[in-house]
């Protein structure tokens, strides 16, 4: 395991799961609303986010943590030895999105680039992403990871439970030698 893409919708725990997996395994994560999004929202150009997407690509080992444009899913789907699908609940992912707007007036949100604030006043556009991404995404990717199912390790992680049993998996597998290679 060196080559991780992690997914899921908008407050389902892919960071939080990214940087626990980081703990354990030292694999160098990148969180791609970092390069998806410049300061104030504005969206990258896809081909500039496919040309930074695939130098992540051509790294030893990696933590790809987020979704950005479908067009990159299977180039990195590929590349990966390892697809996990954080498939968290909407009323879940909600909560947890609205949390991160109250943190976001504290303290910005380290995951994401500089300049890009998640204002508590825009809670039902987030909303609605997070929607979108269930009734139109969810499927897309579910079925995209079937097809790598024989090829890849694929992890479709429902709740907390699959989280940490997920993660005990990943810390009893590894050998104490372990070394990732640094970038």
């Amino acid at each position: 395991m060196k080559k991780i893409v992690l997914m899921g919708n908008a407050g389902s725990g892919k960071s939080t799961l990214s940087m626990k997996i980081h703990e354990i395994t030292s694999i160098p994560v990148f969180h791609l609303d970092k390069i998806l999004w410049k300061a104030d929202w504005e969206r990258t150009p896809e081909d500039e986010f496919t040309t930074k997407h695939n130098q992540i690509l051509e790294k030893p080992s990696w933590i790809i943590d987020g979704v950005a444009y479908k067009s990159t899913y299977e180039k990195r789907f590929e590349a990966s030895d390892t697809i996990i699908f954080l498939d968290t609940s909407l009323e879940i992912c909600k909560e947890r999105a609205l949390q991160r707007m109250k943190e976001d007036l504290i303290r910005p949100n380290p995951y994401v680039t500089e300049g890009c604030r998640y204002p508590i006043e825009l809670v039902k556009e987030q909303n609605e992403v997070i929607d979108m991404f269930h009734n139109e995404y969810r499927l897309f990717i579910i079925d995209l990871i079937d097809n790598f199912k024989d090829s890849k390790s694929t992890h479709h992680l429902i709740n907390d439970s699959d989280v940490k049993q997920f993660l005990e998996v990943i810390k009893a597998r590894l050998p104490n030698n372990y070394v990732v290679t640094k970038q």
